[in-house]
């Protein structure tokens, strides 16, 4: 049996002893030695261990080894054992411990083991799961039969596969919620009525759970909203407007829009705008004052330009937009690429193709070229 929560425990004994002697008579009567083995003498379990490895403080390692009353510190280990055959670490084992120490009185074949192999056979990696339930501990209290799969049976009817179940359950475990679940089935049973594809409904559910299990009332209202405004149920961006929609109310939409219009664009604009990129209205005001400042002020850019690829909105300003127009100006000003590209040709594709497109294609013509684009991702 692996003894990881029981070991490292001499070079501290002393410490602890101190620590602990004006806290309870149970530990200075009774846990003064640690034993070879790493357990008592008299075979309950040794809470050094705990504090030791998992950095429990005194009170809650002596409320755990009172509530364990083991003869022998099997069952402590076959929990370790199985959690460390699953993927955890000996970090990833202290963490756990320290969050919910009740673990330890898990029944290990009985309950633990189960629900671990449960998310293994839905897509769980050994290397997600570890993370993954540190980050939620309620699993772990929860029945597998009456409640994991039941509510994992609803989140599957909502999209296509166990890996966007996965990747729904990654974003907030919250929704496991009974009363949220149905509401969610109610929300995807109103978009699929609406006649959006299964590939949208996926698309809003794994990546924005928050709305898919939000209030049926407030969906239907946000989905409301954005069939008045045109959107096409048929393409992804109409449920990209709801999940905006739904966040937002109409004072923080006003406040968007004013914004904006402080840099000339009209109403009309920003709406085609949302129509095209339904999330540039989620950015931050500092945010599209930075950047509006760079590409109209610095740059020169009219709306219409920028309206025309509102994709460079949300591009970092410093790692990508300023080094990317500076390689691009540089090219113009040699006349080396026509003066009149549209943004979208060098700012929608990756870092890789742009390098080779408009940096590395032209070093003969200009040295210096990949200078100026480090330059600017440096400053």
């Amino acid at each position: 049996m692996h003894h990881f929560l029981f070991a490292r425990l001499t070079t501290r004994t002393l410490h602890y002893s101190v620590l602990l002697h004006n806290v309870t008579p149970f530990f200075t009567s009774r846990t003064l030695s640690v034993s070879s083995t790493n357990h008592r003498k008299d075979g309950t379990f040794n809470v050094f261990s705990l504090i030791n490895s998992c950095g429990l403080s005194p009170e809650v390692a002596l409320k755990l080894s009172r509530r364990l009353e083991l003869k022998n510190p099997d069952g402590p280990n076959a929990v370790i054992e199985i959690l460390r055959n699953y993927g955890f670490s000996d970090t990833q084992l202290c963490s756990l411990v320290k969050k919910i120490p009740l673990v330890l009185l898990s029944k290990p074949e009985k309950t633990l083991l189960p629900k671990l192999k449960f998310f293994l056979s839905i897509g769980f990696s050994t290397t997600d799961l570890p993370r993954f339930l540190i980050g939620n501990t309620t699993f772990l209290g929860l029945s597998l039969h009456k409640t994991i799969i039941p509510r994992y049976q609803i989140i599957k009817s909502l999209v296509h596969s166990d890996k966007e179940v996965v990747s729904t359950l990654k974003n907030d475990r919250r929704y496991f919620n009974r009363w949220m679940s149905i509401d969610a089935v109610r929300n995807v049973g109103t978009l699929r009525h609406l006649g959006v594809p299964q590939r949208s409904i996926s698309l809003l559910v794994t990546n924005f759970p928050s709305v898919t299990f939000m209030e049926h009332s407030r969906f239907v209202e946000a989905v409301e909203k954005v069939k008045v405004t045109g959107f096409d149920p048929l393409k992804s961006n109409f449920v990209l407007a709801i999940q905006v929609l739904a966040k937002m109310n109409e004072a923080m939409w006003e406040s968007k829009l004013m914004v904006f219009e402080k840099w000339g664009w009209s109403r009309d604009i920003c709406l085609l705008v949302f129509k095209k990129h339904p999330q540039f209205i989620m950015l931050s005001e500092e945010k599209i004052m930075k950047i509006l400042n760079f590409l109209m002020k610095d740059i020169g850019l009219p709306v219409e330009n920028i309206a025309g690829c509102p994709e460079v909105l949300k591009c970092n300003l410093e790692k990508t937009v300023m080094p990317r127009f500076a390689v691009v100006e540089i090219l113009k000003s040699r006349g080396l690429i026509k003066r009149d590209s549209k943004i979208s040709s060098f700012i929608k594709i990756s870092e890789k193709m742009f390098l080779e497109k408009y940096v590395i294609r032209f070093l003969k013509n200009e040295p210096l070229l990949l200078d100026a684009y480090r330059g600017q991702k440096s400053n």
